[in-house]
């Protein structure tokens, strides 16, 4: 009768749902019963674990290391495989929270049943990511100590004031918008018709389009108005607001409905009410430095910033793009400072940055990475000494803001990074058509590219054949992948961290080159093979995903695994920070939390997985 039992419950629960009948009924002969009373410790952590565990009735509670709560399952519920899967001592103390029958299958059977049945193996493999995935909105609740969990939810109606909103029409006069602009006390009047937004009136353009350009102020609101201005929802995050801000160098949103009517505006000064030193604020002095004495004390406030954010609990992606912004600021201040003391450029050209600012996934600590792509028309003769003395300017700039240089020479200074178009496009095409294990890890960096100020023309041409050469090269391919797959991800035998040694800081894991640039890698190979145009790592993904050329779970694992470990190097740079350090990629081993240790593990086997597939995919397995 146990049997029957046992057998009916199989057939109920996932993952042995899909097994057949027969094979059920081996593993129901195979199972042992066991009861624990309520309170009782059914299995301790730190030790051998001999069977899968399956919660038949009653409810358990996992303690990671026996202290931390990590999670608690009911009936039909799994625990016990990571230990059996990685043959290692166990993780979590698994309480009995209410009395319990508990069917346990000895480990020898569990692992030879994954052996046969790979849809088994998925679910458990599948089942680890999700234990990261918890961990990553654990970092967001704020459940590990990582910050306010509320700054992250914030929504743009909660910072809402006004009830009723004042509003002009179009063809209203630029005088009677004035007076009511004055009258109500804003400097942003929404323009609407019919009760839907169509422009918005600010101090600004009163200032430059009336005053500055002598129009009369008879004239209609039309004529002088910003036309379909930028513009959020009410369920927009304040987070999403303040990055949007920042880059595009606007000061009030016009919140609207789904009908596009507007209920309400929100300015900047309302979203830096919510934090302390932030991005805004920084970026709005950076801008406003009258030379780059100025902007390098503005720009070396990032480390305040990083630290603000991080524990306000902004995610580590809002974070990285906070930090990037500010980054891409500081190289426009400093070009367009630049440029006011050479005066203009004779030819055309575009500044482009390489790396993690072009990706806008920018840390703490980080150096500079840029090149000129000059027009077609650029004469050394004529153009040379402009150019140089204007990268002179930017990078020696840059590097008093904070942002070192380069230590392999990837700078404008170098004549090599300051070339013509056509320059340009022979060495991507040299680079992909004649690729070598050497050549390619020397250029990867080249790959990820972004224009930040002056002719974005240029560089999307660049791009454009980039693409077309990079996604129709099979061999360029197979050497990308195989550099992606060569990375040692930080883990070695029974799962102990692979450790890598400094000068400065002893045995530590440079959670950069060892733990995130794997990931990044792995997108951009995805980015190359499919010729994506987006540059930031999980836009590469999530597009690969569009493509059907990566799962949408595969890819949801890897953007976890991505935001946990920056989180971890982002709360690592915010403490060194306060402790008056420079911000560092390394991270010493015994600064991590028990909590922050198991999950990077977890991390770094699925980011490991991902590039086996990377390697079988695009490279043949050939390492």
């Amino acid at each position: 009768m146990e049997i029957d039992e046992v057998i009916s419950f199989l057939e109920r629960h996932a993952p042995f749902d899909g097994l057949s009948a027969d094979i059920i009924a081996s593993l129901a002969r195979k199972i042992e019963i066991r009861y624990f009373p309520r309170g009782t410790v059914i299995i301790e952590a730190g030790i051998e674990n001999l069977a899968l565990s399956i919660v038949r009735s009653g409810a358990v509670e996992l303690r990671l290391g026996g202290t931390e709560l990590n999670h608690r399952l009911g009936e039909g519920g799994v625990f016990g495989y990571p230990s059996l899967l990685h043959h290692e001592v166990t993780r979590n103390k698994v309480i009995a929270l209410e009395d319990c029958l508990i069917y346990q299958l000895p480990k020898t059977d569990f692992l030879k049943l994954l052996e046969q049945h790979a849809a088994l193996k998925c679910f458990f493999a599948k089942d680890e990511a999700e234990r990261l995935r918890r961990a990553v909105e654990g970092l967001r609740q704020s459940e590990n100590g990582y910050g306010d969990a509320a700054m992250i939810a914030v929504k743009l109606k909660t910072l809402l004031r006004r009830k009723q909103v004042v509003t002009a029409r179009p063809d209203d006069t630029i005088r009677d918008a004035a007076k009511l602009m004055t009258q109500a006390d804003v400097s942003t009047l929404p323009i609407t018709d019919q009760g839907r937004l169509t422009g918005i009136l600010t101090d600004k353009d009163l200032r430059r389009r009336v005053l500055g350009e002598e129009v009369s102020p008879d004239g209609t609101v039309s004529s002088v108005m910003t036309p379909d201005p930028i513009t959020m929802s009410l369920d927009d995050d304040l987070l999403s607001a303040m990055l949007v801000m920042s880059q595009k160098n606007i000061h009030h949103f016009p919140i609207v409905d789904d009908a596009n009517r507007i209920v309400g505006v929100i300015s900047a000064s309302d979203l830096l009410n919510r934090f302390g030193m932030n991005a805004l604020q920084v970026v709005a002095e950076i801008k406003a430095a009258p030379d780059a004495a100025t902007v390098a004390i503005a720009a070396q406030r990032v480390g305040a910033v990083l630290t603000n954010m991080i524990e306000s609990g902004v995610d580590a992606d809002h974070t990285a793009r906070f930090v990037s912004n500010i980054g891409e600021t500081t190289h426009r201040q400093l070009l367009k400072l630049a440029q006011e003391q050479l005066g203009p450029p004779p030819v055309p050209y575009a500044l482009v940055v390489f790396g993690s600012l072009a990706r806008q996934e920018q840390a703490g600590g980080s150096d500079q990475d840029n090149g000129f792509i000059l027009d077609d028309s650029y004469d050394p003769a004529k153009h040379a000494t402009y150019f140089e003395q204007l990268a002179t300017l930017l990078c020696d700039g840059l590097n008093s803001a904070g942002y070192v240089y380069c230590p392999g020479d990837i700078m404008a200074t170098n004549e090599k990074w300051r070339q013509p178009l056509a320059v340009w496009k022979a060495r991507y095409r040299d680079w992909i058509d004649k690729p070598d294990p050497e050549n390619v890890l020397n250029t990867t960096i080249f790959f990820d590219m972004r224009c930040v100020a002056g002719d974005e023309d240029l560089v999307d041409a660049l791009r454009t054949r980039i693409f077309e050469w990079s996604s129709a090269n099979r061999i360029f391919l197979s050497f990308i992948a195989r550099a992606a797959s060569s990375t040692k991800v930080p883990l070695g035998f029974f799962r102990n961290f692979l450790l890598q040694h400094d000068e400065k800081e002893g045995e530590v894991l440079d959670l950069k080159h060892q733990a995130i640039t794997p990931v990044v890698d792995i997108a951009r190979v995805y980015a190359l093979a499919l010729g994506l145009a987006e540059v930031n790592s999980k836009e590469r993904l999530k597009m690969a995903v569009e493509r059907k050329c990566l799962s949408e779970e595969a890819a949801s694992d890897l953007i976890d695994c991505f935001e946990f470990i920056r989180s971890v190097r982002f709360r690592h740079q915010s403490d060194q920070v306060k402790r008056g350090e420079g911000p560092t990629n390394n991270l010493p081993p015994k600064s991590l939390s028990r909590f922050e240790r198991e999950h990077l593990k977890d991390a770094f086997r699925i980011i490991r997985n991902h590039m086996d597939i990377i390697s079988r995919k695009y490279a043949g397995g050939i390492q």
